[in-house]
C-alpha cells in the first residue's frame, strides 16, 4: 500500500460507514480504469451491512474479475449468503465469462465455508450453475 492509499484509508476511517462507501463509489467508479484501487481500500475499515451490500453490488457489476482479489475483498467481511446474493444478481453470464467467474470464485467460496450451512448454500449456488466443485 502506497502513501496515498494509506492517507485515503485514514480519511475513510474518519467517515461514517455510509459516507465512506459513497466516497469510494464516487472516487473509484466501475466506469473508470482504476476502479480496482477502491477495492484495495475496502478491507481496511469495518462496514455496516447495508454499506457492504452497496459496495459489493457496485463493484460486482464488473464480474467476472480477472483474478480472485475482488472476490476475496468481499468474502473477507460478508456472510456467505450476502456474498452469493450479490453475485447471483449479476447472473446469468455468457458461458465463457461464467467459466472465468468460477475459476477464481470457487477457491474463495471453499475458503469461506465455515460450517455445513455455508457448504450447503455454496453447493446450491454452484448447482444452479450446473457445476459441482465443493
Amino acid at each position: 500500500m502506497d502513501v496515498r492509499q494509506k492517507e485515503q484509508v485514514a480519511d475513510l476511517l474518519k467517515m461514517s460507514s455510509e459516507q465512506a462507501a459513497e466516497w469510494l463509489i464516487s472516487t473509484y467508479p466501475i466506469s473508470e480504469q482504476g476502479y480496482g484501487e477502491g477495492m484495495v481500500l475496502i478491507p481496511h475499515r469495518s462496514w455496516k451491512r447495508s454499506d457492504q451490500l452497496k459496495l459489493a453490488r457496485h463493484y460486482m457489476q464488473k464480474i467476472p474479475f480477472a483474478s480472485e482479489r475482488g472476490y476475496k475483498v468481499f468474502s473477507s467481511f460478508m456472510s456467505v449468503s450476502s456474498f452469493l446474493g450479490c453475485i447471483r444478481e449479476q447472473l446469468p453470464l455468457a458461458q465463457q465469462k461464467q467459466e472465468l467467474l468460477l475459476y477464481h470464485l470457487v477457491p474463495v467460496l471453499v475458503a469461506m465455508a465455515k460450517n455445513d450451512k455455508d457448504v450447503d448454500m455454496i453447493k446450491a449456488f454452484l448447482a444452479g450453475l450446473n457445476v459441482v466443485h465443493v
